[in-house]
């Protein structure tokens, strides 16, 4: 017996395959060596930059770094750091949101105030909450002024700030850390020019800054530096300005009093990211999510883990995925601002806060004004065929907004068809004939899906946008606020009826394809005596993949002979809730039994027993129709998962396969107690 799920480990005598082209080396984008060009290679072929270096490889200038990768989509060679873009659920988590701050909106408490009088609260903030406060230099000011929190730093570590501040009477503000010994590292805010500027000194390096207009006067200023070794009394400060530059002590000198400005919502993370996703009160916060992680090599199988953070099976082994060939037809998955299609009235910020891959790649998707406008991001780049099925997905996470939507634009697509979804509760409403999907992988992440058919051939997309409510029509316009967002990574487009998992285009511009999976294990010695039986525990998911022929039904486990004409076969259609049976001896049917009761997304437990005139199908302790006037195939030597070829290779049967065991005898009278 094969155990999938408690023990992940492929028998040494199957073998695992995934078509992929494998790495063909390292590539000197330097000097284009070796020499590439869109329009010659082998698809899925890449390289790894070795050296960095800016080439124009048929399709526009491009700078590639170390550590880059170089790929062949079949026509251009595009930038990845994905090379293989093949993901799954692992067992590993990712720090996935952080503030080490404390009372991040709570400025008269754990804030020390240095030249302020006592801070004032109930001010209005961005998110249109009374959270904010007003502070106001103090009459005997001889610095500038500033409220102050020592958090514990680490050592040779980059860590980010991020602040969001409005004028009073201040002409400027500024944000820095800073240590006992007089170092420091700024972002001063001009609040006239909307500006940022920024310095180091002593122990800070690698600094930057950058400010977003959020509407209502309101800017979100962002630092990140990285720390030395001393550390002592080290503190974190927003303060009042005039406009003079912050020594290296980190604040300036000072002398107007009576001036004021408005602060809120000030993170301090280690995760780089760039929106406030993480409030606090007393303690500081860390939230650790599961991780969605790549292959590390074209051949390497996917031993999966449950993202869920609700319910008993959360985090527990699915076992191993296998499925079959499938493309992402959307480009820039995960950049978003690079999509060609956005509504004036939406801003994309990108790589602002951790995406599920662990990577400081989601993008936010926000309000550019405050009027009552559509707001989305699209690419219109899909060669959409009338009457063919797509499903969209991607992941989405509430940013201070918690409805979005996924719909079509309104040529190729039914005006009716959408699909609504409540980031904070995972419900979900669909509109006319599409349907829609919203799982939970874990700190506030959801992938959503939506599935709908094409009704004219034209170039297009799916549209992600923001809506007011969980039953809005498409992109039904509303007032949005300028701060609040939702948070979005790992966009994908399928010809098919469900949603396969994510193959990563990341910022490539290239649609990328995930290569057909197989497992199987050859050894005639197992069924000489021309009898057995197959048990199996699996999952697939609702519909056919992509690769499946609508009348097919998808083969799960297969015995097969050296060619087609001998065969047995345990099926399942997630279609039609039939699971089934079926077996062939020399080119003649000898065996279809089936019956209903499947349900695409849940395990189940079947085993089919078989010899001469006694077929038997069982399904989780119940059996099925018993055929008793059977050949049994002879000639069987290859057992395998999902695509059953040679006769079957069309019939993919993606999922999840956590248990598989092969009797060399048939054990009709135990199916019930092996399927319970």
């Amino acid at each position: 017996m094969q155990d999938y799920g408690n023990s992940p480990r492929i028998d040494p005598r199957a073998t695992f395959s995934r078509s992929d082209t494998a790495s063909s080396g390292d590539w000197n984008a330097s000097t284009n060596a070796p020499g590439l060009a869109d329009g010659s290679g082998t698809a899925n072929q890449y390289y790894r930059v070795s050296v960095a270096g800016t080439q124009d490889l048929g399709s526009g200038s491009i700078t590639y770094a170390v550590g880059d990768y170089v790929k062949y989509s079949g026509s251009v060679w595009f930038k990845t750091t994905q090379p293989i873009g093949v993901t799954y659920w692992s067992n590993e988590k990712h720090l996935s949101s952080e503030n080490i701050l404390l009372q991040s909106q709570t400025l008269n408490t754990t804030w020390a105030a240095v030249d302020i009088a006592d801070p004032t609260g109930s001010q209005t903030a961005p998110d249109g909450t009374s959270t904010a406060w007003l502070l106001t230099a103090d009459s005997a000011s001889s610095q500038s002024p500033y409220v102050r929190q020592s958090p514990t730093f680490s050592g040779s570590t980059q860590y980010t700030m991020v602040a969001h501040l409005k004028a009073g009477t201040a002409s400027h503000s500024y944000i820095s850390f800073r240590t006992q010994n007089g170092y420091s590292a700024y972002a001063l805010l001009d609040f006239s020019g909307g500006t940022v500027s920024h310095a180091g000194f002593g122990d800070f390096t690698g600094v930057t800054s950058s400010v977003t207009a959020l509407g209502s006067s309101w800017f979100k200023v962002t630092l990140n530096a990285t720390t030395g070794t001393n550390l002592s009394g080290s503190n974190v400060l927003v303060g009042i300005s005039d406009g003079t530059t912050p020594t290296s002590a980190g604040y300036a000198t000072w002398t107007s009093a009576g001036e004021t400005m408005y602060a809120w919502g000030i993170q301090l993370a280690t995760t780089n990211a760039k929106v406030y996703d993480s409030p606090t009160t007393t303690q500081i916060s860390r939230s650790y999510a599961p991780k969605l992680k790549s292959v590390a090599t074209a051949g390497q199988p996917r031993f999966e883990y449950d993202p869920s953070t609700d319910g008993q099976s959360a985090g527990t082994s699915l076992g191993i995925l296998i499925e079959g060939e499938a493309t992402n037809l959307s480009r820039y998955g995960s950049a978003l601002a690079s999509w060609a299609n956005l509504s004036l009235n939406a801003r994309v910020e990108s790589n602002v806060a951790i995406a599920p891959s662990g990577l400081l790649e989601a993008d936010l998707i926000g309000s550019s004004n405050t009027t009552s406008a559509t707001r989305y991001a699209g690419d219109y780049s899909i060669s959409l065929t009338s009457g063919t099925t797509y499903t969209a997905s991607v992941y989405l996470k509430a940013a201070g907004h918690r409805y979005a939507q996924l719909c079509g634009i309104s040529t190729g697509w039914a005006t009716s068809d959408l699909v609504n979804y409540d980031l904070q509760t995972g419900t979900v409403t669909a509109g006319g004939s599409a349907t829609g999907t919203l799982t939970d992988v874990g700190n506030g992440w959801f992938r959503a899906t939506a599935t709908m058919t094409a009704n004219g051939t034209t170039s297009g997309s799916f549209l992600l946008a923001i809506v007011s409510s969980l039953s809005d029509y498409r992109l039904k316009p509303f007032t949005g606020d300028e701060y609040a967002g939702i948070l979005a990574w790992g966009f994908q487009t399928e010809a098919s009826n469900f949603a396969s998992s994510l193959v990563d285009t990341g910022t490539g511009s290239s649609q990328l394809t995930r290569a057909l999976e197989s497992l199987s294990m050859t050894d005639s010695s197992l069924f000489d005596n021309g009898e057995g039986t197959i048990v199996a525990e699996f999952a697939l998911p609702s519909g056919p993949t992509a690769d499946q022929a609508t009348t097919v039904t998808g083969a799960v486990v297969g015995i097969t002979a050296s060619t087609s004409n001998n065969y047995v076969r345990l099926q399942t259609d997630t279609r039609t809730n039939v699971y089934s049976a079926s077996m062939y001896a020399d080119g003649s049917s000898q065996l279809t039994i089936s019956s209903a009761g499947d349900t695409g997304g849940q395990f189940v437990k079947k085993a089919l027993s078989f010899k001469q005139n006694d077929t038997t199908l069982c399904r989780n302790g119940t059996l099925s129709t018993t055929d008793t006037n059977c050949v049994t195939p002879s000639g069987l030597q290859t057992i395998q998962f999902g695509a059953v070829s040679p006769s079957y290779t069309g019939a993919t049967a993606s999922g999840h396969y956590k248990r598989v065991a092969i009797y060399n005898e048939a054990l009709s009278a135990n199916l019930q107690a092996l399927t319970s």
